[in-house]
């Protein structure tokens, strides 16, 4: 039934443009996480990508409120857009906490969640080449099944690395620091999958 639908490519064109600013959070928390240096610099340019995904997500819900037929519906175009801006939101705050909290000896965990990170970023813009297409494929669902996976590697080295904090740090400050650390990066990945199900209900919907 899209046939019946005006085109709207501003909509998508700025789910694209949301989703770069997903990938540029992702690059920069791998950065950090591999030079493990200059925190005060990457907390500031985490923030400056964190206002341009917000400045984005404004843009999305101003066209939402003046444009009178939109491509998708509402209500999931204004889910979709704050749930992506969440992802560079929860990333931002994994670098500033590190910046915060001083941690300067870097946890093996943290490049091990950089990598299914990035590899998560890399499925999700490919699910918003998708949304635009509006159609259900093999490969979409694909896509869809690797973001899953990905999270539940999450999992497996959030429960790891948790197991081995109370197990290995003695310092309590230290382990409150850590987990709140370790908790933003298991939400980032409930993130990406959250956002993977919602861009699949869609095209599955407008199918």
């Amino acid at each position: 039934m899209n046939f019946f639908l005006p085109k709207q490519p501003v909509f998508f064109d700025l789910f694209k443009k949301l989703a770069t600013s997903v990938v540029k959070i992702a690059q920069l928390f791998g950065e950090l996480v591999e030079n493990f240096a200059d925190f005060e610099d990457y907390s500031r340019r985490a923030k400056e990508i964190e206002h341009q995904a917000d400045a984005t997500t404004h843009e999305i819900i101003h066209r939402l409120h003046s444009t009178f037929v939109t491509p998708l519906d509402r209500e999931d175009i204004y889910l979709l857009a704050h749930e992506i801006d969440d992802i560079v939101d929860v990333i931002e705050s994994v670098i500033q906490n590190i910046e915060l909290y001083e941690i300067r000896t870097k946890q093996e965990v943290y490049s091990d969640f950089a990598k299914i990170i990035v590899s998560a970023t890399s499925n999700l813009t490919t699910l918003i080449d998708h949304l635009e297409a509006q159609k259900d494929s093999i490969s979409m669902n694909e896509e869809v099944i690797k973001i899953h996976g990905l999270e539940d590697q999450g999992d497996l080295l959030f429960q790891k690395s948790i197991r081995d904090l109370f197990k290995n740090e003695k310092d309590p400050i230290m382990v409150v620091k850590q987990k709140d650390i370790l908790f933003g990066l298991e939400k980032t990945m409930d993130s990406y999958q959250r956002v993977a199900d919602i861009i699949r209900g869609i095209i599955v919907k407008s199918s």
